[in-house]
């Protein structure tokens, strides 16, 4: 005789549910400075086998059904492209449960047990948990998507032996921008109030489970973080030092030599990243220049002229910074000298930092003369650079600069909210805002308003 019907709840056996490639896929593990694996992870089951209760966390379909939605038949185990295929999905899917931690995972498992047994006793004749299945007889998961990604990640990376997850995610800001471009994200609703508005898409890899698998396979690869060693004020004088003497022994390399200075001194009294360096602009820094270092107090107007998020054409960016610094960064001389060398040539518009065709110069096109005065002083002055550091792998054009402006004006007590302004045109940009287009006259006439309180952040490099 039947007993009495209860509600109930599928619960798949996560520790049979194992890898199928054979440790391909890599596992970042945390070690310690020499390379040695924290003794509590030797063993670890992390991605290596699911928990019992991940199918309640998330989405879950098996292998076979994913197999049959991407291929639209069934797997044939002697076809090794089917075979790598079911290793991706099985890599994919362990990934996806893997985003939420084995607490939260026992926790959901164990609440409901408690809810299901509650129910039960109190006589309820429907399941108090929704089905969980079956899916869409197609891949709405984002499993070929996710496929795609796992066969990126195998690549060679430039630091690891693999690929860092930075690389891989981009496929899927790929996938999405054609998605929302074809006939199935045309029919993407859009919900506005007042200048908000949201959009509503049907594309998978915005999905419940493409996130967990994002966050998952994140988790799981971990990631190599480089950051450009940050500049030091010490290192950058010498660096303009040896500048200055080949100023004086090679005439017939001005143009170039001046330039380098300027572009140094620049990036570090403005604390620009290296890609805003080539946005400067000849004419608007010309401009300025004879009534900014005559004026109380002396400056010279950095002017950044390109096309920014949320603006209308192109636009001014005016930064102020003074002539020299506390530390003896000579601003004043470097960005003359390089003034003087295009007035020789009658050039007076266009990039301040270009190449010999007039072209705008990419900040990468001075990184090997920045490698090589490092190299330099670094064999002459280990005081300043060690000799076991690795010039190209540990400093770069693009940050190194910023990083050192920064960290020196922190070290010199200049106030957060001091250096934070001196960044607020670039965080003006990343939020998107849009602005009134004005002249450069006028830029100007508001800078003149608050010149004391912009100067602040270069005065102290």
């Amino acid at each position: 005789m039947r007993g009495p019907w209860k509600p109930c709840l599928q619960v798949w056996c996560g520790p049979c549910y194992i890898p199928l490639d054979n440790a391909e896929f890599p596992i970042a593990l945390p070690t310690n400075e020499d390379g040695l694996v924290n003794e509590e992870e030797k063993g670890s089951k992390r991605y290596l086998e699911a928990r019992s209760g991940d199918n309640l966390c998330s989405p879950f379909q098996c292998d076979t059904c994913h197999f049959r939605n991407l291929m639209q038949r069934e797997a044939q185990p002697n076809l090794a492209q089917d075979l790598r295929i079911l290793k991706c999905i099985r890599r994919a899917n362990l990934d996806a449960l893997w985003s939420l931690e084995p607490r939260t995972v026992s926790r959901t498992l164990a609440e409901c047990k408690r809810g299901l047994d509650i129910a039960g006793s109190l006589g309820f004749r429907n399941n108090l948990f929704p089905q969980m299945g079956p899916f869409p007889l197609d891949d709405s998961f984002g499993m070929g998507v996710a496929i795609v990604i796992l066969q990126i990640s195998l690549n060679p990376g430039k630091y690891d032996k693999h690929v860092q997850f930075g690389t891989i995610r981009k496929f899927r800001s790929a996938f999405s921008n054609v998605f929302h471009a074809s006939i199935q994200g045309h029919d993407a609703t859009v919900m506005a109030k007042d200048t908000r508005k949201l959009m509503v898409t049907k594309c998978p890899t915005y999905g419940v489970w493409f996130e967990k698998f994002m966050k998952g396979c994140h988790k799981r690869m971990g990631e190599i973080v480089r950051p450009d060693r940050a500049l030091s004020t010490a290192i950058l004088l010498e660096i303009l030092r040896l500048l200055n003497m080949e100023w004086n022994d090679y005439p017939h390399r001005r143009m170039a030599i001046s330039a380098e200075g300027a572009f140094y001194v620049i990036a570090f009294s403005c604390a620009l990243r290296g890609e805003e360096l080539p946005l400067v602009d000849l004419y608007g820094v010309m401009k300025h220049w004879e009534q900014g270092i005559t004026s109380n107090p002396p400056h010279i107007v950095i002017a950044i002229l390109g096309r920014f998020k949320g603006e209308i054409g192109e636009n001014y960016h005016l930064l102020p910074i003074v002539t020299i610094t506390s530390s003896g960064i000579d601003n004043k001389l470097w960005i003359g000298r390089l003034l003087d060398e295009y007035s020789k040539l009658n050039i007076s518009n266009g990039p301040l930092f270009r190449n010999k065709a007039g072209s705008k110069i990419r900040a990468i096109d001075y990184e090997t003369q920045f490698f090589d005065r490092l190299e330099s002083i670094q064999l002459f002055r280990p005081d300043l650079i060690p000799s076991t550091d690795n010039v190209s792998e540990e400093y770069g054009i693009y940050r190194s600069f910023r990083r050192g402006s920064t960290s020196e004006a922190t070290n010199r007590g200049l106030p957060p909210d001091v250096i934070d302004a001196n960044n607020r045109w670039r965080k003006f940009h990343k939020a998107g805002a849009s602005r009134p287009s004005l002249s450069m006259r006028e830029h100007y006439a508001d800078i003149r308003l608050t010149l004391n309180q912009s100067l602040r952040y270069s005065s102290i490099l």
